[in-house]
């Protein structure tokens, strides 16, 4: 998420997120999403499930998947 700053023409520093579990949204503050992006995995310490950027992207294809399958043939919202 770097933006160039229009004023100076220098990039924007990057922030930091935190990896958060998929499946009980809790925030792991000692692991930022960059990390897991470079082959790291983490263990929720709420509910106990082990995540990995393979695992994570494969959460979020299925949701997608799922998003469409539910989307009416005429919604358009």
């Amino acid at each position: 998420m770097n933006a160039t700053v229009p004023a100076t023409g220098t990039r924007a520093p990057e922030r930091l997120a935190f990896a958060t579990c998929p499946s009980c949204r809790t925030t792991h503050r000692t692991m930022a999403d960059g990390t897991v992006g470079n082959g790291a995995d983490w263990q929720c310490a709420r509910c106990g499930q082990k995540w990995s950027a393979t695992r994570l992207a494969t959460v979020a294809a299925y949701a997608t998947w799922v998003s469409r399958q539910t989307t009416q043939p005429g919604d358009r919202s």
